[in-house]
């Protein structure tokens, strides 16, 4: 996935959601909420809506949906109404989504981390232990040993609220993230939120920060980054010697009665309940080619994984109102710190800003706090509006189903707000089709291409990144002799076989295992000269096999994805290797350009090692 919204990893049913929801609106609102069990529909989620969702779902070919919204009940002070809406398929097996549906809700989880940092700074204990009171402005290098980044007077300047607001100056380098050796201690690996599940396995270590280009300076740009969700993840451990799952779950998970929230892929799939992903495999919009709709069996992260992105949950409890989260924690993380869009993408919203874990932002004249979550096979968002006592959870188990997603919660909002219908299904469409249509805006390989400037073979062996770990290309032509044995084992793998087949024959093509958190492998087709058109691709493919699962099934994605990268040869005084660019680190907005060329200019830089 190119645009992850790489933070946490969590699942959480629509009850789980609402809890947050009900526990955070009290205390914006400053009144106190006894808990309303659900009761049926048609106050919020009107019949008129089941049939827009039902209608979005069929035309779009989509999977399933669950929707949860709460408001306060003005005829009956005190209380709330509940609601819940389920719609459409929620496993391969053609199980519909019910209420007990439990999904991935990916970043969505960063609210729980950022939470727990406050939880931390209000710990009078553990003030008193250190001899000063942790801080949001306090900076990270002075917590965190393992602290480190390229730049000196970024790594000794960054805080918390700088890694909590995404202005470290640092993109996205989500592809970086993968399962190390080592405790947590080594790795950045808790940042995702896929669900709550809300974040990854050990994935990238806090100590390999210093090898990632910054795309900013500190301060200077909105850049979102996952992985500093994740090295705050470590806070716990560092400070109190307690995991960053087990101190969520007791000072969130139970005191919010959140039961259906965990961190476990293995406790979510025993239950039965837990929603499959769908993809759509072998979808090339470049090519023209729709894919196949497939459920994505088994979950795209497996038992043991699931800490890499966990780092990504407040209020009063809803039956209790005893304080969880203090109320100045809850007010300061919906804060905005950093722009986030300087100007409004509609002209019924406003710009908008963000704070920890929280967009912030105005719909129409009222205030909204949100946050989205994706990960391989869910969307999800949780959408508050703390002036209108009102709280909308919309989930979807569409890898593709944001445009639904987002249409749905407008077309809730503007019933329960009482405002004029848009049609923000259509407009959603509009802007899907226009992506598509700049996606093949491609510009053509030259006819006859410039080859390189050594022979494709010569662009196999071993290169390594600091971070990124190290890549291992194999070129599919040459299958004669001086293939080595491992790269002979590479192209002759199921996945790779899938992959050649949506290749075209007639391009020199490299194929690199990539077993990163988002990715399986990597696919490098010749352009012209030295330059490559990357597609960053996943399978669950070798863990269907893995784990005894039926031949075929499984999905490829991502062929679509397009980076540039560039072979630079070996010269006086020039390293060897390959240099990713494209937008391969993922950034946001306009940052300063990379100047040089080579190793000088790539976002990410694979020198030779053998």
């Amino acid at each position: 996935m190119r645009r992850l919204v790489l933070s946490a990893h969590c699942q959480l049913i629509a009850m789980t959601l609402l809890g947050v929801l009900l526990s955070l609106l009290p205390v914006v609102c400053a009144i106190q909420i006894p808990f309303q069990r659900p009761h049926p529909k048609g106050t919020l989620i009107t019949p008129e809506i089941d049939q827009f969702v039902n209608a979005q779902l069929s035309h779009w070919n989509s999977s399933g949906l669950a929707v949860a919204v709460v408001r306060q009940d003005t005829s009956a002070p005190g209380t709330w109404n509940v609601e819940f809406g389920s719609y459409g398929t929620g496993q391969a097996d053609g199980a519909r989504v019910t209420p007990d549906t439990v999904f991935a809700i990916a970043s969505n989880s960063k609210l729980f981390l950022s939470l727990s940092v406050g939880l931390l700074i209000n710990n009078a204990s553990l003030a008193a232990a250190r001899g000063e009171k942790l801080r949001w402005d306090t900076k990270i290098g002075t917590v965190l040993p393992e602290w480190g980044l390229m730049e000196k007077d970024m790594q000794n300047g960054v805080t918390i609220q700088d890694m909590l607001s995404h202005r470290t100056g640092m993109p996205r380098h989500d592809y970086s993230g993968f399962a190390r050796e080592g405790g947590v201690s080594e790795m950045a690996s808790k940042i995702f939120g896929f669900f709550l599940f809300f974040g990854n396995p050990a994935c990238l270590q806090i100590s390999t920060l210093r090898f990632l280009r910054p795309s900013a300076a500190l301060r200077e740009q909105y850049q979102y980054n996952n992985l500093m969700y994740e090295t705050l993840s470590h806070l716990p451990a560092t400070l109190l010697n307690q995991t960053f799952e087990s101190y969520i779950t007791e000072h969130l998970f139970a005191a919010l009665r959140m039961d259906s929230s965990t961190y476990s892929v293995a406790e979510a799939e025993a239950r039965g309940t837990f929603a499959h992903g769908f993809h759509w495999d072998m979808q090339d919009h470049l090519l023209g080619l729709n894919g196949t709709k497939t459920a994505t069996v088994p979950y795209f992260q497996r038992p043991g994984e699931e800490k890499i992105w966990a780092g990504a949950a407040g209020g009063h409890h809803p039956a209790t109102n005893e304080t969880v989260v203090p109320e100045d924690v809850v007010e300061h993380v919906a804060l905005g710190v950093s722009v986030a869009r300087g100007k409004a993408a509609y002209p019924e919203l406003s710009p908008r800003v963000y704070g920890c874990g929280q967009d912030r932002f105005s719909y129409r004249g009222h205030e909204i706090i949100e946050h989205g979550g994706s990960n391989p096979g869910f969307k999800t968002q949780v959408a508050r509006f703390p002036n209108d006592n009102l709280g909308i959870v919309v989930l979807s188990n569409d890898e593709s189903g944001s445009h639904i997603l987002e249409s749905v919660k407008w077309k809730i909002t503007d019933h329960v707000l009482g405002l004029e219908p848009i049609d923000w299904a259509q407009r959603y469409a509009d802007e899907l089709a226009e992506s598509i249509r700049k996606n093949q805006a491609v510009t053509p390989r030259p006819s006859p291409p410039i080859p390189p400037s050594v022979p494709f073979s010569a662009m196999e062996g071993t290169f390594h990144h600091g971070a990124y770990g190290s890549i291992s290309p194999c070129f599919v032509q040459s299958r004669t002799a001086g293939l080595s044995a491992a790269c002979t084992a590479v192209l002759r793998t199921p996945v790779v076989q899938r992959i050649l087949r949506a290749s075209a024959p007639d391009i020199p093509t490299l194929i690199v295992p990539f077993p990163r958190t988002f990715s399986t492998h990597l696919r490098l087709a010749h352009f012209s000269g030295n330059v490559f058109n990357a597609s960053l691709i996943w399978s669950n493919g070798a863990a269907r096999a893995r784990e005894g699962y039926p031949a075929g099934g499984d999905v490829v994605v991502g062929l679509d994805e397009r980076y540039a990268v560039e072979w630079v040869a070996a010269a006086e005084g020039r390293e060897e290797g390959f240099a990713f660019t494209g937008d391969f680190w993922g950034k946001e907005g306009e940052v300063r350009p990379l100047e040089g060329e080579g190793k000088d200019a790539a976002e990410v830089w694979f020198g030779r090692v053998d």
